[in-house]
């Protein structure tokens, strides 16, 4: 019985079991945040439908003129800059030597 518990206090296995442990715990987290960013992705509405709930709120008034029109250049405005950064990262554009 000696020779098992000698073995198990061997900072050798305790490096492996750690290491084990570590890669469970990597492994459930990538599958945690792929679930969270399927499900987050799902709550997205399409761009088209969007725009017919706003025209639809505009005819019945919902909203008026000036708060349909900005709403709606703003949409576009937000759908350009976004496709014209597709692929490409954001963040500080600045360089230093």
């Amino acid at each position: 019985m000696t020779v098992v518990t000698d073995f198990l206090t061997t900072s050798v296995y305790q490096a492996r079991l750690a290491l084990l442990i570590l890669c469970v715990l990597l492994v459930i987290g990538f599958y945690l945040v792929s679930i969270f960013r399927d499900y987050a992705a799902e709550d997205r509405e399409d761009p088209p439908k969007g725009i017919a709930n706003l025209e639809e709120m505009h005819a019945k008034g919902d909203i008026s003129d000036e708060e349909f029109r900005t709403i709606q250049s703003r949409s576009h405005q937000l759908s350009a800059e976004t496709s014209s950064t597709k692929g490409f990262p954001t963040g500080n554009r600045s360089t230093s030597s």
